[in-house]
């Protein structure tokens, strides 16, 4: 049946042009839906060749390997230096904050952006006292280059010895293997005045030999 106009007449219809009955802006709208997540971005091997640990393996262990860390067992890890931590400049006769200890961030790709899947490695500067910088001024330095691969030897923590904290995990540093200026031979380098550096153990084992000198000297004199 016709729809009815008022006054009882039939309404006229109304006829669609071409442009009505063609179709319309919103028939040629395409919805793309965002692409599936890569579950696999930044998979790397657990482990390198050598046997170190990659940043990926010790994070798929997560609990494990920080329970291995806090008591005190190191283990080895490779990774590319992405940044490496500076103070910020403080004016002339300003105050400023104090900045952080030093640190690094590596990844296991050396084309990683931003630090989600980066790792902090902290730990590897201690203060020289004055009176002992004649001790470690020929002593060689840990010192990073950004973009370079290193191969670390530390303890992976949730918590470092100097303060610094991260839930995925941080290592905190002991040795890196490098050149020694001195030997031309690669080697593992040792934070200077580190109470592990070698030559911090040779001060300790010597002050240790005077000492139980002295006692049994004092034990030949009370008899």
């Amino acid at each position: 049946m016709a729809p009815w106009g008022c006054g009882g007449e039939p309404a006229p219809k109304v006829k669609k042009s071409q442009e009505d009955e063609g179709p319309s802006a919103a028939d040629n709208v395409k919805f793309e839906l965002p692409p599936p997540p890569d579950f696999d971005e930044g998979k790397v091997a657990e482990k390198w060749e050598d046997g170190a640990w990659s940043i990926y393996g010790l994070r798929k262990e997560l609990e494990e390997n920080v329970k291995i860390g806090d008591a005190g067992q190191e283990i080895e890890l490779k990774g590319f230096v992405q940044d490496i931590y500076e103070p910020p400049v403080c004016p002339e006769g300003e105050k400023c904050p104090v900045g952080k200890q030093p640190h690094i961030w590596i990844t296991d790709k050396a084309d990683e952006k931003g630090k989600k899947r980066a790792m902090m490695v902290v730990g590897y500067r201690f203060t020289i006292p004055d009176y002992d910088a004649k001790r470690w001024e020929k002593v060689p330095d840990v010192v990073f280059e950004k973009g370079k691969q290193y191969t670390f030897k530390g303890k992976f923590k949730r918590f470092s010895d100097q303060g610094f904290a991260d839930a995925r995990g941080l290592l905190d540093f002991t040795y890196y293997k490098a050149i020694d200026p001195t030997t031309g031979t690669e080697g593992w380098i040792a934070p200077k005045a580190a109470a592990w550096h070698p030559i911090e153990l040779l001060r300790v084992e010597e002050e240790q030999r005077k000492l139980v000198e002295k006692v049994n000297k004092g034990n030949k004199k009370g008899k």
